[in-house]
């Protein structure tokens, strides 16, 4: 096949530019032709496109008509999407060949893209996108106080939706994605199909708990993403377990200040604590991090649409402690490969209190590790190919062994 794959850039900044690294050079040496459609320039190292593959490159911003008369020329069998910021260059390039897309996230269904409100509490939201959402916007709290910013992205997001009509299917990386587009689009349309999670490095041996406990938030430094739970969780432990317990909070955000802030006096309060944060990472430095701790903490508030990190983390023998909310109950069974936590009212007690009982239960922990690590390796570029073609393929008009709607590849319970 000719697949032309269109996407916002071609540098690493989040879960869709790592998708795409993995998945381009897999896709070429799987005999597929494969060419990229960005909407930004690539400003530096890209590891989507510097693997040795040559692969065919167009830059919108750079091309008249923002280069979609370059893709036609191209002849692509089918368009491969993954959400673009240009509703008009989407719909254009959607128009060149038939077309998948995608949806990394709450694509056309939010208008925050959060798929959150915030009064009485910050919670998870499971309305069905439309002009209902507008009058939920304020007293909910969905977003900022900018109405001129609300009916922009309430238009934008209007456009998105009414676009999916256009694509022959959906991928989706877990069953909680595909509920949430049946409620917008055909079922029939919607396909689950395993991210390609794989870590090149062997697992070096577990270190030594002589040192005490360490702990590893891994994400943006937001409300949303619980940032600030796992800071709390780290403290009672600590104070809880009467050992050392160090946090390395990995990631950036808004939050940072007041988080550091509250760090020196957790610290203070609490001799055996320590915070670390270091920022983003890169990828190498992600990989020794998990492998120098022992529980991943994913307290995310909002739905994540399947939080990858955590099967990164299961890869390398470390279990994780989550709130049970959008697909993270996909990959993380409780009390097998790490402990889920009810969302609701006291949810930061709750989550502290599963963090202490995994590091006081070492044999549990231990057996977490290897069942975790056992499920996470059902994930990676071979098995998300062999349910993703079949998927192009179709949309392309070109024979393909058929897999059943929504039939999960690469995804656990």
């Amino acid at each position: 096949m000719r697949i032309a794959i269109a996407a916002h850039s071609p540098r690493r900044v989040g879960g869709v530019e790592q998708y795409l690294a993995a998945v381009v050079p897999a896709l070429a040496r799987a005999g597929h032709e494969v060419a990229c459609w960005f909407e930004t320039e690539d400003t530096g190292h890209s590891p989507i496109l510097d693997r040795g593959e040559l692969v065919t490159t167009w830059t919108a911003s750079r091309l008249p008509e923002r280069g979609v008369p370059a893709v036609r020329e191209w002849r692509p069998d089918v368009v491969y999407a993954h959400g673009l910021a240009d509703a008009a260059a989407e719909r254009a390039l959607v128009g060149v060949a038939p077309s998948v897309l995608f949806a990394h996230s709450y694509y056309g269904t939010c208008i925050s893209g959060t798929k959150t409100v915030q009064t009485p509490s910050l919670r998870c939201c499971t309305r069905t996108f439309g002009p209902g959402c507008l009058l939920q916007y304020y007293p909910r709290h969905c977003g900022g106080w900018s109405p001129v910013t609300m009916v922009r992205r309430y238009g934008l997001q209007r456009t998105r939706l009414d676009l999916l009509d256009a694509y022959a299917s959906i991928v989706v990386a877990s069953r909680h994605m595909a509920g949430e587009y049946a409620r917008h689009v055909p079922e029939s349309k919607v396909h689950v199909v395993g991210l390609p999670i794989e870590s090149p490095w062997p697992v070096p041996p577990r270190r030594s708990h002589i040192s005490g406990w360490r702990l590893l938030y891994l994400g943006r430094l937001e409300a949303s993403k619980g940032a600030g739970v796992a800071l709390e969780a780290a403290a009672r432990a600590a104070a809880t377990l009467a050992v050392p317990v160090h946090l390395q909070m990995s990631g950036a955000g808004t939050l940072h200040e007041p988080l550091a802030a509250r760090a020196l006096h957790l610290m203070h309060a609490h001799p055996t604590l320590r915070v670390t944060f270091t920022g983003w990472l890169e990828p190498h430095l992600v990989t020794a991090a998990f492998d120098q701790s022992d529980l991943l903490l994913v307290p995310s508030r909002w739905p994540e649409p399947f939080g990858m990190v955590g099967v990164e983390a299961a890869l390398r023998g470390v279990p994780a402690v989550a709130f049970a909310v959008g697909g993270i109950p996909e990959w993380l069974t409780d009390g097998a490969t790490g402990r889920l936590v009810p969302e609701g009212p006291k949810g930061t007690e709750r989550f502290a209190d599963a963090v202490t009982a995994c590091l006081r239960d070492e044999p549990t922990l231990a057996r977490m590790r290897d069942l975790g690590r056992a499920a996470a390796a059902r994930f990676g570029t071979a098995s998300h190919l062999a349910a993703l073609e079949p998927v192009l393929a179709a949309a392309a008009g070109m024979s393909a062994p058929a897999i059943p709607v929504g039939a999960p590849v690469g995804v656990f319970a």
